[in-house]
Protein backbone atom coordinates (compact mmCIF):
# COMPACT_ATOMS: atom_id res chain seq x y z
CA UNK A 1 0.00 0.00 0.00
CA UNK A 2 1.26 3.28 -0.60
CA UNK A 3 1.32 5.82 1.81
CA UNK A 4 0.04 9.64 2.12
CA UNK A 5 1.37 12.70 2.38
CA UNK A 6 -1.73 15.25 2.93
CA UNK A 7 -0.71 18.52 1.87
CA UNK A 8 -3.03 19.70 4.61
CA UNK A 9 -1.03 18.23 7.64
CA UNK A 10 1.99 20.45 7.11
CA UNK A 11 -0.12 22.10 10.16
CA UNK A 12 0.18 18.88 12.40
CA UNK A 13 3.87 18.49 13.81
CA UNK A 14 5.90 21.18 11.63
CA UNK A 15 6.08 24.31 13.81
CA UNK A 16 8.12 25.96 10.77
CA UNK A 17 4.66 26.53 9.29
CA UNK A 18 1.88 28.27 11.44
CA UNK A 19 -1.73 27.00 10.49
CA UNK A 20 -2.70 30.24 8.93
CA UNK A 21 0.34 29.71 5.91
CA UNK A 22 -0.86 25.95 5.19
CA UNK A 23 -3.36 26.76 2.39
CA UNK A 24 0.03 29.35 0.84
CA UNK A 25 2.53 26.14 0.41
CA UNK A 26 -0.56 23.62 -0.37
CA UNK A 27 -1.87 25.77 -3.21
CA UNK A 28 1.60 26.53 -4.60
CA UNK A 29 1.73 22.63 -4.63
CA UNK A 30 -1.74 22.54 -6.48
CA UNK A 31 -0.34 24.93 -9.26
CA UNK A 32 2.91 23.19 -9.77
CA UNK A 33 1.16 19.68 -10.23
CA UNK A 34 -1.61 21.21 -11.93
CA UNK A 35 0.55 22.73 -14.56
CA UNK A 36 2.25 19.33 -15.06
CA UNK A 37 -0.83 17.75 -16.05
CA UNK A 38 -1.69 15.91 -12.12
CA UNK A 39 -4.18 16.22 -9.76
CA UNK A 40 -4.74 14.97 -5.94
CA UNK A 41 -3.88 11.55 -5.28
CA UNK A 42 -0.57 11.75 -7.63
CA UNK A 43 2.25 9.18 -7.27
CA UNK A 44 5.60 10.94 -5.88
CA UNK A 45 8.87 8.50 -5.52
CA UNK A 46 11.46 9.40 -3.58
CA UNK A 47 14.91 8.23 -4.15
CA UNK A 48 17.94 8.87 -1.42
CA UNK A 49 21.24 7.50 -1.37
CA UNK A 50 21.53 3.90 -0.30
CA UNK A 51 18.40 3.13 0.40
CA UNK A 52 15.32 1.51 -2.25
CA UNK A 53 13.07 4.23 -3.69
CA UNK A 54 9.92 4.67 -1.79
CA UNK A 55 6.55 5.68 -3.32
CA UNK A 56 3.93 8.24 -1.73
CA UNK A 57 1.05 9.66 -2.81
CA UNK A 58 0.41 13.28 -2.78
CA UNK A 59 -3.13 14.52 -1.73
CA UNK A 60 -5.35 17.68 -0.66
CA UNK A 61 -8.79 18.51 -1.12
CA UNK A 62 -9.76 21.10 -3.27
CA UNK A 63 -10.04 22.27 -6.81
CA UNK A 64 -7.18 24.28 -9.24
CA UNK A 65 -9.77 27.40 -10.54
CA UNK A 66 -8.28 29.94 -12.97
CA UNK A 67 -8.12 32.22 -9.91
CA UNK A 68 -5.97 30.53 -8.08
CA UNK A 69 -3.61 29.87 -11.15
CA UNK A 70 -3.18 34.04 -11.17
CA UNK A 71 -2.71 34.08 -7.89
CA UNK A 72 -0.21 31.35 -7.96
CA UNK A 73 0.97 31.19 -11.30
CA UNK A 74 2.56 34.00 -13.13
CA UNK A 75 1.52 34.74 -17.10
CA UNK A 76 2.58 36.06 -19.99
CA UNK A 77 0.48 39.10 -21.91
CA UNK A 78 -1.82 36.08 -22.63
CA UNK A 79 -3.73 36.08 -19.41
CA UNK A 80 -4.52 32.58 -19.80
CA UNK A 81 -0.84 31.19 -20.46
CA UNK A 82 0.10 30.53 -17.35
CA UNK A 83 3.57 29.00 -15.76
CA UNK A 84 4.42 28.83 -11.90
CA UNK A 85 6.43 31.63 -10.76
CA UNK A 86 10.28 31.07 -9.32
CA UNK A 87 8.64 31.74 -5.59
CA UNK A 88 5.44 29.08 -5.98
CA UNK A 89 8.08 26.42 -7.27
CA UNK A 90 10.16 26.96 -4.73
CA UNK A 91 7.54 27.33 -1.42
CA UNK A 92 5.48 24.32 -3.14
CA UNK A 93 9.62 21.99 -3.13
CA UNK A 94 9.43 23.21 0.94
CA UNK A 95 5.99 21.94 1.43
CA UNK A 96 6.60 18.72 0.00
CA UNK A 97 10.41 18.82 1.97
CA UNK A 98 8.98 19.75 5.41
CA UNK A 99 6.58 16.42 5.17
CA UNK A 100 8.99 14.24 4.10
CA UNK A 101 11.87 15.23 6.55
CA UNK A 102 8.68 14.33 8.89
CA UNK A 103 8.10 11.65 7.59
CA UNK A 104 11.51 10.17 6.75
CA UNK A 105 13.64 11.37 9.53
CA UNK A 106 13.65 12.03 13.46
CA UNK A 107 13.37 15.91 13.06
CA UNK A 108 10.81 18.02 11.81
CA UNK A 109 11.11 21.90 10.83
CA UNK A 110 10.99 24.12 13.98
CA UNK A 111 12.24 27.44 11.69
CA UNK A 112 12.70 29.52 8.59
CA UNK A 113 16.71 30.03 8.51
CA UNK A 114 17.54 33.89 7.89
CA UNK A 115 18.80 34.48 4.10
CA UNK A 116 22.46 34.02 4.23
CA UNK A 117 22.93 30.81 6.21
CA UNK A 118 23.13 28.64 2.97
CA UNK A 119 20.11 26.56 4.39
CA UNK A 120 16.08 27.03 4.36
CA UNK A 121 15.23 25.69 7.27
CA UNK A 122 16.43 24.73 10.83
CA UNK A 123 15.35 21.73 12.42
CA UNK A 124 14.44 19.76 15.62
CA UNK A 125 13.90 16.37 16.74
CA UNK A 126 10.26 15.25 16.96
CA UNK A 127 10.34 14.33 20.50
CA UNK A 128 11.29 17.98 21.70
CA UNK A 129 9.06 20.31 23.40
CA UNK A 130 8.45 23.17 21.11
CA UNK A 131 6.88 25.74 23.25
CA UNK A 132 10.38 26.21 24.89
CA UNK A 133 12.18 29.30 24.37
CA UNK A 134 15.41 28.04 24.37
CA UNK A 135 15.55 24.66 21.99
CA UNK A 136 18.43 24.91 19.62
CA UNK A 137 18.41 23.31 15.96
CA UNK A 138 19.75 20.03 16.10
CA UNK A 139 20.02 19.87 11.75
CA UNK A 140 19.35 21.81 9.00
CA UNK A 141 17.58 21.48 5.67
CA UNK A 142 17.88 22.70 2.67
CA UNK A 143 15.56 22.80 -0.65
CA UNK A 144 15.20 23.70 -4.02
CA UNK A 145 11.99 22.86 -6.67
CA UNK A 146 12.64 22.09 -10.65
CA UNK A 147 9.06 22.61 -12.06
CA UNK A 148 10.42 20.05 -14.92
CA UNK A 149 14.01 18.88 -15.63
CA UNK A 150 16.18 20.15 -18.52
CA UNK A 151 19.71 18.89 -19.58
CA UNK A 152 20.82 22.20 -18.48
CA UNK A 153 18.82 21.92 -14.77
CA UNK A 154 18.76 18.74 -13.49
CA UNK A 155 18.14 16.99 -9.79
CA UNK A 156 21.73 15.60 -9.58
CA UNK A 157 23.40 19.10 -10.46
CA UNK A 158 21.09 21.29 -7.41
CA UNK A 159 22.05 18.37 -5.08
CA UNK A 160 25.74 18.87 -6.24
CA UNK A 161 25.38 22.81 -5.94
CA UNK A 162 23.97 22.96 -2.83
CA UNK A 163 26.68 20.43 -1.46
CA UNK A 164 29.00 22.95 -2.63
CA UNK A 165 27.76 25.91 -1.03
CA UNK A 166 26.50 24.84 2.13
CA UNK A 167 29.13 26.12 4.93
CA UNK A 168 30.10 23.49 7.50
CA UNK A 169 28.48 22.61 10.46
CA UNK A 170 28.32 20.18 13.54
CA UNK A 171 25.05 18.83 12.61
CA UNK A 172 23.31 16.75 9.87
CA UNK A 173 22.19 18.86 6.73
CA UNK A 174 19.06 17.98 4.63
CA UNK A 175 19.38 18.41 0.95
CA UNK A 176 16.48 18.22 -0.18
CA UNK A 177 15.29 18.45 -4.10
CA UNK A 178 11.82 18.20 -5.62
CA UNK A 179 10.81 17.57 -9.29
CA UNK A 180 7.31 18.31 -10.46
CA UNK A 181 6.98 17.14 -14.26
CA UNK A 182 8.03 13.41 -13.64
CA UNK A 183 7.16 13.49 -9.66
CA UNK A 184 10.07 13.02 -7.45
CA UNK A 185 12.64 14.31 -5.19
CA UNK A 186 16.35 13.20 -4.00
CA UNK A 187 16.74 13.33 -0.24
CA UNK A 188 20.39 13.76 0.93
CA UNK A 189 21.74 13.75 4.30
CA UNK A 190 25.37 15.28 4.38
Amino acid sequence: MTKKLILESLANGIPAIHEDMVGYYKHSCMVCFHTQGYTSGVKFKVVREGMADTYYQICWTGEVTDELMRQYAGTSRKLNDYAPTTRTIDDAACAIALLLVRELTEYTAISKARIGTTVDYYLISKNKNTDLLFNEAEARLEVSGILSETKNNTVTARVKEKRERLAPEDMPTFIVIVEFSNPYAKVVKE
